[in-house]
């Protein structure tokens, strides 16, 4: 039996092929099979699509009953796995999942969630077939921009879930697959040699491009893939949220996160309708209420067909032109489904920048995916293409764009099996570098180009590769989809601002070489092999050149990063916690009656806790409520010196904590809102003190607005020094030093104005730990473009080497990275060390040999840090 299984975003399905049934046709029938799936709490019916969603109820429910609950109670539901597995941002074998849940609700893994969808797919199959899915032709989808561990991971799930005889194959050249099944034979004539055909594929959560050249020769046809866009997690889910927010603006009241949930699934539903019928004006659609702000319990509001069209065609698909690029922000607007999306919606502009790396133009366009289902989005993009090379492209028309892709899926693997019907070319979609050094540029060395063909085994054999043996040994891997001349062995330097331009970072690649004693540390000559093996997948591996040994280089899929060592945990009970909220709400709601000096010690009575010692995920409970109580700053100046200073010790250091950017985001509101009390020492500065606790969460643009406020009273202008309270002013200063992402003059700046102070003698603790924030050659949270350079650090130095007191700065402006773009000069070194000879904890932050524990962390940060926190290890910006 010949099977596809589509693994989608939003919904999942399969489809197969019965060769023995089929005997005797021109070409067998592709069937559909359907899913049996809890639909209600009491109800089993069968469906041709399979929800990806997972219901953590009383029991587990896959599928649509998952769905609707999921959108009552997000914090149970498990959506958007595929994306989770492809996001390199977080360990994706860690149990993150569901991401709305709290710490101890998270249960599962992005590959332990796929492998509940195709463990649910294969007991169908199983149940329904009466035949083990494992000794059938399986065929897997996968998006074409995954890179190389996203598909080790799917075939992981895969594995997992019982499909062990199993092949990839990519969905956009799946959907191709479904077109030559079904529409091959009458559009022979509307083939021609050398024609480029789109393959536009926009599901829940992605947009794939793929173009596909057609070759051909009288009645003899072939295709072979050409280009393969980027990986972009960007699709109809981020519509749905467009739609939702449109929803919750028109309603003018704050909705909590099941409420948005709700709202979003109902916006799927409008979105589909109004897009889908010309006739249909409006929508209307019901928000049940939440706590004791919403009078009479449900809001209702309307989406308009006016309004569905200008969001869905003015907002995800504009009039561009052909050379514009995707407008580039530090963070992505759709950061509310905690996934890194892109930050430009326009997928007619992700087109353009796509066609402009390929230099072709297609003749046709070949759509797929849930979000093209409304005929007008498919127009749209037609009539886009159409402006931008005067010409309109043919459609070629695949039927249920939700079902394609599994059937185009089940024609390959009958294709494969049988050697009946046509294949699409082109092999390996990515070109893989293995890095090799270089100053300046990136120096790499080409161990796979691209077009690499299935079953082709290379071998990448230089005179300087060695590896220590006995020691983990790790390489860096990088890839590209549009390199397409490069060759085995081929040295190719890259500019650092083509990583993720052209350039894509994969994963580490590490391995523990054994070899001879295993205590003994040696250099062993190696040649590196690769070879893309019959499922679909990479395999890379060194081979020692003076004996026998291989060994397989495995990536390194758990996230980089560095974490400050776990205290022991401590627990706050259910009932202390509402407790708590009970104190908020006693101190922060209109006729509250609890004072605000008395909040801190009644809440520490209540969570039977000093605040230090605060759990992370209760702290960003209470800054949920506090951001929920914000009105109640406006009680009195007192109130708001409270809140601030309560909210900001809850939300520090504004990241490290699933829903910080959310949570960053409410925060901006009430920044761009101002403060209640402007006038009031006691307020301001809490003002102050709360966007330096959370200024790690803020992008750079928001810094630099941030700081605009700050620059009058720091840097001002000849003739303009304004006085200020002594501890306002400090708490100010603290601030600006703790935005890392402003630009280095700035920082510069700052750093000048306060050896000023050092120099008069006039400086004090508070003024060198800010120097030691905007000098550090490691920073908290910011990348290392962002380090002040060598050269200017040098002169702080040389200022700061003889003042009291600046032991501490000087290791911080002075510590090793051993890069060069880092470090100070030798010389400078020299200097510091000796006047740290007599303090051994300095000079180990000097010598950058420091371990990044939690003390550490905390005094960089300026105060204790809560435990559990990651800090990711700074790469540069992008």
């Amino acid at each position: 039996m010949n099977i596809g299984i589509d693994l989608g975003t939003t919904n999942s399905a399969l489809a197969y092929i019965d060769p023995v049934a089929a005997e005797g046709a021109d070409f067998p029938p592709i069937q559909i099979l359907e899913i049996p799936q809890w639909v209600a709490s009491n109800t089993v019916e069968p469906r041709r699509t399979l929800p990806s969603f997972l219901f953590l109820g009383d029991q587990e429910y896959v599928g649509a009953y998952a769905r609707d609950q999921g959108a009552l109670v997000p914090t149970k539901v498990v959506h958007s796995a595929k994306s989770w597995l492809s996001n390199p941002d977080v360990d994706r074998t860690a149990r993150i999942l569901p991401w709305d849940a709290q710490e101890s609700g998270r249960i599962y893994s992005p590959v332990e969630a796929s492998t509940k969808y195709l463990a649910h797919i294969r007991e169908a199959w199983e149940k329904m077939r009466g035949e083990p899915i494992a000794e059938q032709n399986v065929v897997l989808t996968v998006p074409a921009s995954f890179d190389e561990e996203a598909r080790e991971l799917t075939v992981q799930a895969a594995n997992e879930a019982g499909l062990t005889q199993l092949t990839l194959v990519e969905e956009p050249a799946a959907a191709f697959y479904s077109w030559i099944a079904n529409h091959l034979a009458q559009s022979q004539k509307s083939l021609f040699d050398g024609q480029v055909v789109l393959v536009c594929d926009v599901g829940g959560g992605t947009s794939d491009f793929t173009l596909i050249r057609v070759s051909r020769e009288g009645d003899r046809v072939e295709f072979t893939r050409t280009a393969v866009g980027k990986h972009l997690l960007l699709g109809g889910d981020n519509l749905d949220l467009t739609f939702a927010w449109l929803v919750e603006a028109k309603l003018g009241v704050p909705l909590s996160l099941r409420q948005r949930s709700a709202l979003r699934r109902q916006c799927a539903a409008a979105k589909e309708r109004l897009l889908g019928d010309a006739k249909l004006d409006k929508v209307e659609v019901t928000v049940l209420g939440a706590g004791t702000g919403l009078v009479g319990g449900t809001m209702k509001s309307e989406i308009t067909r006016a309004e569905a069209l200008e969001l869905a065609l003015d907002g995800f698909l504009p009039f561009c032109d052909v050379n514009d690029q995707p407008k580039e922000e530090k963070r992505s607007l759709f950061r509310e489904l905690g996934l890194p999306y892109v930050s430009d919606p326009a997928i007619t502009r992700h087109l353009a920048a796509f066609l402009g790396t390929t230099g072709q133009a297609p003749d046709a366009i070949l759509f797929n995916g849930g979000f093209f289902i409304p005929a007008i989005l498919r127009e749209r993009v037609t009539e886009v293409v159409e402006r931008w090379y005067g010409r309109r492209p043919a459609v070629f028309e695949n039927q249920d764009l939700d079902l394609a892709v599994a059937v185009g899926a089940a024609y390959y693997s009958y294709v494969r099996s049988t050697g009946a019907g046509l294949l699409v070319r082109g092999g390996l979609p990515r070109a893989y570098y293995i890095g090799v050094g270089g100053e300046g540029a990136l120096r790499t060395v080409c161990l796979v180009p691209r077009g690499t063909e299935e079953g082709t085994a290379l071998t990448l054999d230089r005179e300087d590769l060695q590896l220590v043996a006995n020691k983990p040994v790790s390489f860096r891997l990088y890839s590209s989809l549009t390199r397409t001349e490069d060759q085995v062995g081929d040295l190719i330097d890259f500019a650092p601002e083509e990583l993720d331009g052209n350039l894509h970072q994969h994963a580490p690649l590490n391995a523990v070489i054994r070899f001879g004693r295993k205590t003994e540390e040696k250099l062993i000559p190696v040649k590196l092999g690769a070879r893309l093996n019959e499922v679909g997948t990479l395999e890379i591996w060194a081979e020692s050149r003076v004996s026998e040994h291989r060994w397989r280089l495995q990536f390194e899929l758990r996230k980089q990063a560095q974490a400050a060592p776990q205290r022991p945990a401590a627990v706050v009970s259910e009932a202390g916690m509402r407790a708590a909220h009970e104190l908020l709400r006693a101190t922060f709601e209109p006729d509250g009656a609890l004072e605000p000096p008395e909040l801190p010690s009644k809440l520490e009575q209540a969570l039977a806790l000093g605040r230090n010692s605060w759990p992370l995920a209760n702290l960003r409970q209470l800054a949920d409520w506090m951001i929920e109580l914000a009105g109640g700053r406006s009680r009195s100046p007192a109130h708001e010196a409270r809140w601030f200073n309560l909210c900001g010790f809850c939300l520090r250091p504004g990241f490290g904590y699933p829903g910080d950017d959310f949570r960053i985001e409410q925060a901006r509101r009430i920044y761009a809102s101002g403060m209640r009390f402007p006038n009031q020492v006691e307020a301001e500065t809490q003002w102050w003190i709360f966007w330096g606790r959370l200024a790690g969460g803020l992008n750079r643009n928001q810094q630099i607005d941030l700081f605009q406020r700050l620059s009058p009273f720091l840097l001002p202008k000849a003739g303009k020094r304004v006085r200020l309270n002594t501890s306002l002013l400090r708490e100010m200063w603290r601030t600006a030093a703790s935005l890392e992402l402003l630009p280095l003059q700035t920082k510069t700046d700052l750093g000048e104005a306060l050896l000023k102070k050092v120099k008069s003698g006039e400086a004090g603790p508070s003024d060198f730990w800010c120097l030691s924030r905007l000098g550090a050659r490691r920073l908290l949270y910011g990348p290392i473009n962002q380090v002040v350079s060598p050269v200017t650090a040098a002169r702080w130095v040389d200022a700061l080497i003889k003042a009291p007191g600046a032991e501490e700065v000087l290791a911080s402006i002075a510590q090793v990275t051993g890069e060069v773009t880092r470090d100070l000069p030798g010389a400078t070194l020299n200097i510091v060390r000796a006047r740290l000879k007599d303090k051994a904890d300095l000079l180990a932050v000097l010598e950058g040999e420091e371990a990044r524990d939690a003390a550490t962390l905390g005094r960089i940060f300026g105060e204790e840090l809560p435990a559990g926190l990651v800090f990711a290890e700074p790469m540069a910006a992008r």
